[in-house]
């Protein structure tokens, strides 16, 4: 199929990455325009330019995890997001759907993946590996599946920033919350995911992404 012309703006802290994207997606598609940032705050700072088609996000990224920035670069009339990361796709991938995004690829999967993902995201679908695409599904019919998939956006949004080591206080100023209601968060996904401190948690989502690949 056919894919018409897009601009893309690629979000990677890594040069080598953004450089092998372009390179690849440039041989594939018809890229109108072409556009880089390597972190939240350049994306942040390119909000006032105009929209571009496709974002290609990564989540980890120097100054912190992308995953709220998808809603925000949606909002800001860009018509797609895709998710190109090697966040655990278990955790993270129902996440990213959840706030709007078109799909989620691992950077662990084959190129032509990737290839295959923005096709698709491109002619209207949503794209998921098969593996995340059953776990769904079980969610929907309301079987039992892992944790990670029972945490509210804003709990995912304290672990992310939990898992980088600094306290409430700096949870609550990075986002923007107060720190009785970051306290409250922090008990509830411990309590989802059985765990009692920081270091149980990053266990279970080191564990995760080695028995999921992701």
């Amino acid at each position: 199929m056919s894919i018409p012309p897009f601009s893309l703006l690629i979000v990677d802290d890594h040069d080598i990455i953004r450089r092998g994207i372009r390179e690849l997606l440039g041989q594939q598609f018809t890229i109108t325009a072409l556009s880089e940032a390597s972190s939240r705050s350049e994306v942040m700072a390119r909000m006032s330019a105009p929209p571009v088609d496709l974002v290609l996000l990564d989540l980890q990224l120097g100054d912190g995890n992308a995953l709220d920035l998808v809603p925000l670069l949606l909002d800001r009339g860009c018509q797609q997001v895709l998710v190109y990361s090697m966040s655990a796709e278990r955790i993270y991938a129902p996440q990213a759907i959840a706030r709007g995004a078109a799909g989620f690829v691992s950077k662990a999967d084959d190129e032509q993946d990737l290839i295959r993902a923005i096709g698709h995201v491109r002619t209207g679908g949503t794209y998921l590996s098969p593996g995340i695409e059953a776990n769904l599904r079980r969610v929907q019919k309301n079987k039992p599946t892992d944790p990670f998939t029972e945490l509210s956006e804003r709990e995912v949004d304290v672990m992310n920033v939990l898992l980088t080591g600094v306290g409430v206080k700096e949870i609550a100023a990075q986002l923007d919350l107060q720190p009785t209601t970051v306290a409250t968060y922090k008990a509830r996904l411990f309590d989802k995911l059985g765990v009692t401190n920081v270091l149980d948690l990053q266990r279970l989502v080191t564990d995760q992404r080695a028995r999921h690949g992701s």
